[in-house]
C-alpha cells in the first residue's frame, strides 16, 4: 500500500503509504526498508520527526506485525493533509536524536531528594512516564495545587517502588 522512495544518504525518507484505522487511531504502515534503516540498536520504538503536509510531529514508530512498523497520525497531521482513512498521504520521516527529557523543576527533586525510594523509581522509570509526571506538575497554576500534586506525585512513585521491591523479593 505504501510507495517508498529509495534511501539515500539523507538522513529524511519520503513515502507515500494510504491512512487506516486501528480502533479509532489512524495510522499508515512504514515501509520496510525506511523501518530497517531507521532502527536503532534492537530499539522497539523509534522516535522520529514526522512531516506530512508542513506539519512537523515528534512521534514514534511503533511495532506492527512481522517486523514493521506503524506511525500513528494526530489530527493535526490528518487536518493538515486533509485526509482521513483510506486516504493516500505523503510523509517524510527522520530519526529524532534529540533527548525527550524534560527538566525536573527544583521543587519536584527536592521533594525526590527526601524519598530515596520514589527518586529511584522516577529515575528508572521510562522517558515517556517521567514526561507524564512532570507534566502533570507542571499544569498547575495555583502553587498549592502544584505542591499537592509533587506530594502524590512523590507518594504514588514509592508506592511503586514498594511494590516492585515487595515481587522481587
Amino acid at each position: 500500500m505504501s510507495r517508498p522512495i529509495p534511501l539515500s544518504s539523507v538522513r529524511t525518507n519520503r513515502f507515500v503509504a494510504v491512512i487506516y484505522r486501528v480502533g479509532i487511531l489512524r495510522c499508515v504502515a512504514v515501509p520496510e526498508e525506511i523501518g530497517a534503516w531507521l532502527k536503532q540498536d534492537g530499539a522497539r520504538t523509534l522516535p522520529v520527526v514526522a512531516t506530512v503536509a508542513g506539519q512537523i510531529s515528534r512521534t514514534t514508530l511503533l511495532p506492527a506485525a512481522g517486523g514493521s512498523y506503524r506511525l500513528f497520525l494526530n489530527r493535526a497531521m490528518r487536518k493538515a493533509a486533509g485526509a482521513d482513512a483510506g486516504d493516500p498521504i505523503g510523509i517524510s520521516l527522520r530519526l529524532d536524536r534529540a533527548s525527550r527529557e524534560m527538566p525536573v523543576p527544583a521543587d519536584f527533586a527536592a521533594a525526590l531528594r527526601h524519598a530515596p525510594d520514589a527518586r529511584s523509581y522516577f529515575t528508572r522509570a521510562t522517558t515517556a512516564l517521567r514526561r507524564e509526571v512532570l507534566r502533570y506538575i507542571e499544569q498547575a497554576r495555583a502553587p498549592a495545587t502544584r505542591a499537592r500534586r509533587i506530594k502524590d506525585c512523590v507518594r504514588i512513585l514509592d508506592q511503586r517502588s514498594r511494590k516492585r521491591k515487595r515481587r522481587r523479593a
